[in-house]
């Protein structure tokens, strides 16, 4: 698992790949996100910031992606779902339309059929997904046995799908990183214990 990190530690890790303006973009989202979720915590106790920013992570260090546009998307990914700071207008302006389209994907809404969505998504708004359901099975510990199992279930049945959807679409240059991203998802699934 990632250790914590702060954000001049986050950014230096990208400074090598960005632009000034790329890393300066990056910089508002991670700064967005961690204000936005301010008093939020996880099941574990652990302040929600650092989930957001732990997808974020995988993204830079286990899968090798260093897009500007992705990265922001992973740091924002639950700021619209879970919170009230940026509207789908104020997301287009501060980030672009890449990044909200890719939000309106990765938000839960009433009377959208979120995983239809999904199926359909590019491969940039799957990997995102991919990398948020990763840490979240990681960090399955802190919940209960019974929701240990459902999001197990969840993980089997819907996102190694979108997993093997992933190496599929993704291009060549992230071929290597959806395939360790569908093995790395599937060993952490856990059986249910027998009864």
């Amino acid at each position: 698992m990632t250790h914590k990190i702060g954000r001049p530690e986050f950014l230096a890790r990208l400074a090598p790949t960005m632009s000034h303006l790329e890393l300066e973009a990056v910089e508002a989202a991670y700064i967005f996100s961690k204000y936005a979720h301010r008093g939020q915590t996880r099941s574990s106790g652990e302040r929600y910031f650092e989930h957001p920013k732990a997808v974020a992570m995988i993204l830079i260090d286990e899968l090798h992606v260093y897009d500007e546009k992705i990265i922001i998307t992973a740091l924002l990914h639950d700021v619209r779902e879970d919170t009230f700071l940026l509207s789908d207008h104020r997301v287009r302006v501060n980030f672009g339309d890449e990044v909200a389209d890719r939000l309106d994907l990765l938000t839960k809404q009433s009377g959208v059929n979120y995983y239809a969505g999904l199926e359909k998504a590019d491969w940039q708004t799957l990997i995102i997904k991919l990398s948020d359901r990763l840490h979240n099975q990681r960090t399955l510990g802190s919940c209960s046995p019974a929701k240990q199992i459902r999001k197990n279930e969840e993980t089997r049945a819907l996102y190694l799908p979108l997993a093997q959807r992933l190496i599929v679409i993704a291009p060549s240059k992230y071929q290597a990183s959806a395939q360790h991203l569908h093995a790395t998802i599937t060993d952490t699934i856990t059986e249910p214990p027998l009864i």
